[in-house]
């Protein structure tokens, strides 16, 4: 039976630096990465302060303890890009065993996640996969994601969630999911500038369009009905907001990015639709008092829903079991 009040979700792409390691230097963004050790506990604790429901998609090489430990893991079929930069195989790996640790082996935040209620852990693929760059294919694909269901079972984890890296969908990929027991996604925002797309096919004017967004509105709330999560045998969690970190450079524009949240927010309590906010937990690794402080006052906005509209937190896995069409 269809249930009569809108849903609030959250999910991270939790990656460390495999996420970003094919666009900036340690040198550049070490510092967000490492700050991630200290943003998880900070993150949990107002998880259980506010009753927050998240799922926490993850990179399965993230979710080893050593470069020993991901050995264990690598799969042999592995992706062959045309940019062989954007493969962590192809001289990252066996260069990273002088790194810092904490930079690519997260398996003890993946165990603090597991120890707190309405946490989910899913999958973000092994090696932050890129399904819609040239070179690869679905075989290798398949064997990606295969590793990231080996390494969560070792975590004691069953995967049923999973959000593509970059939002890079590919439609001819699912049934790889599928066939592997996945069968919940993130899918794109419903509107043309977030149509998933290789990153050399992010135009400007689909970039402007969407920085645009984040302040104001810009033809659309970004909600989603529950009637509309069914989609081919899957159940598609539409993202409605990239939270967007604290740059100095534009820290007056605070206010609208806030206001912009919560009239989305609002707009999905008061019309039983879903609002979903995603980011990462190394966009948030530096200022962090800011970051945090902005995320308080979107979980207070949510707690005030809550109260007034019945609007209810929930991660992707509980949206497909309570929501979805059976």
């Amino acid at each position: 039976m269809m249930k009569n009040n809108g849903i609030f979700t959250v999910s991270l792409d939790f990656e460390l630096y495999w996420g970003i390691r094919d666009k900036k230097t340690i040198q550049e963004y070490g510092e967000n990465v490492l700050g991630v050790w200290s943003v998880v506990p900070k993150l949990l604790e107002f998880y259980k302060k506010y009753e927050i429901h998240c799922t926490w998609a993850s990179v399965g090489a993230m979710m080893t303890e050593s470069f020993q430990d991901l050995q264990k893991y690598t799969p042999e079929i592995r992706p062959s890009y045309i940019e062989k930069n954007l493969s962590p195989y192809y001289d990252f790996i066996q260069s990273s065993e002088k790194l810092d640790g904490r930079l690519l082996y997260g398996k003890s935040l993946i165990k603090m996640i597991q120890d707190v209620p309405y946490q989910e852990i899913g999958s973000h693929t092994f090696s932050h996969y890129y399904c819609l760059e040239s070179g690869q294919n679905k075989n290798q694909f398949e064997a990606d994601t295969q590793a990231a269901i080996a390494v969560s079972s070792a975590n004691g984890i069953d995967v049923k969630s999973f959000i593509f890296p970059r939002h890079q969908i590919n439609d001819n990929y699912l049934e790889v999911l599928k066939r592997n027991g996945i069968s919940i996604y993130r899918g794109t925002e419903k509107i043309w500038y977030h149509s998933p797309a290789r990153g050399s096919d992010e135009g400007l004017i689909k970039r402007a369009f969407r920085y645009l967004d984040y302040f104001v509105k810009v033809g659309s709330h970004h909600t989603q009905k529950i009637s509309d999560l069914s989609d081919n045998g899957f159940i598609v969690i539409r993202a409605s907001r990239w939270l967007r970190p604290y740059s100095e450079k534009i820290k007056y524009l605070d206010k609208l990015k806030l206001r912009r949240i919560k009239q989305q927010m609002t707009y999905a309590a008061k019309n039983n639709e879903i609002f979903h906010l995603w980011f990462h937990p190394h966009d948030i690794g530096i200022h962090q008092n800011k970051n945090l402080a902005f995320l308080e006052e979107i979980f207070q906005h949510y707690r005030y829903l809550n109260e007034k509209y019945n609007f209810q937190s929930k991660n992707m896995l509980e949206i497909a079991q309570e929501y979805g069409k059976k």
